[in-house]
C-alpha cells in the first residue's frame, strides 16, 4: 500500500442530518490511513452541524470542520479545493458513502501519485440497501465521461489548481462543467476496471423533488454556453470535436427525459426546439457525423448504443419530441 500520497476528502453538507454520520464514518473506516476529511457545512438548518461537531471531537486529527453561510454546492466544493492539503482530492456527497477500500484502491492505481485523475465505477443502493444500478468504467475515455459527478474518482490537487478547474456556480450541471474539461485536458487518467467503490445513494425523496422543475428556472443554457466557452478558451474543443458533439447530444436527450415529467406538450416542444437549435449552432453536422451507431460510442454499453442510434433516427424524422411527451406521462 502506498501511504505516502495524502488524500483530501471533501464533503459539502446541507441539511443532511439523516445521512451525514454514515457518510463521514465510511471515510473513517478506510483501509488507507493517509487522508484528511474536510467537512463544509453550507448553512444547514437542521442538526447536521451538531452531528459533525460530535464526530470531530472523536477524530480531531482527521477532520477539518468549516461552518459557513449558505453559498451553494459549487462554491463550497471550490472552497474545499482551495483548502485541501493533500496531493489528491476526493469528493463525497453528504448522503452517499464509500467502501472501506475505496481510497486505497484509487491511490494504488494512481501510478505512485503521477496520474491526474483516477476513476472507478459506482453502485446505486436504495433505502433498503438494494443495489438498483451499477456502472463500471474501462480504458475508453467515453466511459469516464459517463460519470460527470465529482465522485467515483480522485483528482490530483495540482492538476485542478494549475488548470483553474472549478465547479460552475449554477443550479444544474456544476460538475459537468468541471469534468468535461478535466477529462479532455489530459491523457494521464487511470481507470479502475471492474470496481465500484462509491455508493450513490438513491434517495427517493430527493429524486422525486428534483424532477418536474420549471424549465424557465433551470439555467441549462448558461451551463451549455459556459462549457463551450471554457473548452474554446482552453483550446480543447477542436481536438475533441466529435466526443464533445456526442456528449452534448447525449446530455440534451437525458436532460429532456429527466426534466419533462409533469410538463405539457407545448412546453416540451419549446425546450426541445431551443436545445437542438443550440446543438445545431454549435455542431452544424451533428446529424451526419456518425457519432452514434451499433458499435458507437466505444466505452458505452450495447443497449445505450442502440438507444442513442434509435433516438437519432426518431430525431431525424422529427418524432422524438412526441415520444418524449409520451414518456413524460408514464
Amino acid at each position: 500500500m502506498n501511504n505516502k500520497v495524502k488524500v483530501s476528502v471533501i464533503i459539502p453538507v446541507y441539511n443532511s442530518e439523516a445521512y451525514i454520520e454514515k457518510c463521514i464514518n465510511s471515510v473513517l473506516k478506510q483501509t488507507y490511513d493517509n487522508y484528511e476529511i474536510i467537512v463544509i457545512n453550507d448553512g444547514s438548518k437542521d442538526a447536521s452541524g451538531e452531528i459533525i461537531e460530535n464526530i470531530k471531537k472523536e477524530h480531531p486529527d482527521k477532520i477539518k470542520y468549516i461552518n459557513q453561510e449558505n453559498i451553494g454546492v459549487a462554491k463550497t466544493r471550490n472552497n474545499g479545493i482551495n483548502i485541501a492539503s493533500g496531493e489528491y482530492i476526493a469528493f463525497i456527497d453528504n448522503d452517499d458513502y464509500i467502501e472501506s477500500d475505496y481510497l486505497e484502491t484509487l491511490v494504488n492505481n494512481s501510478k505512485d501519485g503521477q496520474c491526474d485523475i483516477v476513476v472507478c465505477g459506482y453502485r446505486r443502493p436504495n433505502e433498503n440497501g438494494k443495489i438498483i444500478k451499477e456502472l463500471y468504467v474501462n480504458e475508453e475515455k467515453w466511459s469516464w465521461l459517463l460519470i460527470t459527478a465529482p465522485w467515483a474518482k480522485i483528482y490530483k490537487t495540482s492538476y485542478l489548481r494549475d488548470n483553474n478547474l472549478k465547479f460552475l456556480d449554477n443550479n444544474i450541471g456544476e460538475d459537468v462543467y468541471l469534468n468535461l474539461q478535466a477529462y479532455l485536458l489530459t491523457d494521464n487518467v487511470a481507470s479502475v476496471n471492474n470496481y465500484a467503490g462509491y455508493n450513490w445513494f438513491f434517495n427517493t425523496a430527493s429524486v422525486s423533488n428534483s424532477s418536474q422543475k420549471d424549465f424557465s428556472k433551470i439555467n441549462v443554457f448558461y451551463l451549455l454556453n459556459s462549457c463551450i466557452d471554457e473548452l474554446k478558451k482552453k483550446n480543447i474543443l477542436d481536438s475533441n470535436y466529435k466526443t464533445i458533439e456526442l456528449f452534448f447530444f447525449r446530455y440534451i436527450i437525458w436532460f429532456l427525459l429527466f426534466s419533462c415529467k409533469g410538463h405539457k406538450y407545448n412546453e416540451i416542444k419549446d425546450i426541445h426546439k431551443k436545445l437542438f437549435t443550440w446543438l445545431k449552432e454549435q455542431f452544424p453536422n451533428y446529424k451526419k457525423d456518425k457519432i452514434v451507431g451499433i458499435n458507437r460510442p466505444k466505452g458505452e454499453g450495447k443497449k445505450y448504443q442502440l438507444f442513442y442510434l434509435s433516438y437519432m433516427i426518431t430525431h431525424k424524422i422529427k418524432i422524438d419530441r412526441l415520444l418524449i411527451f409520451l414518456y413524460s406521462k408514464i
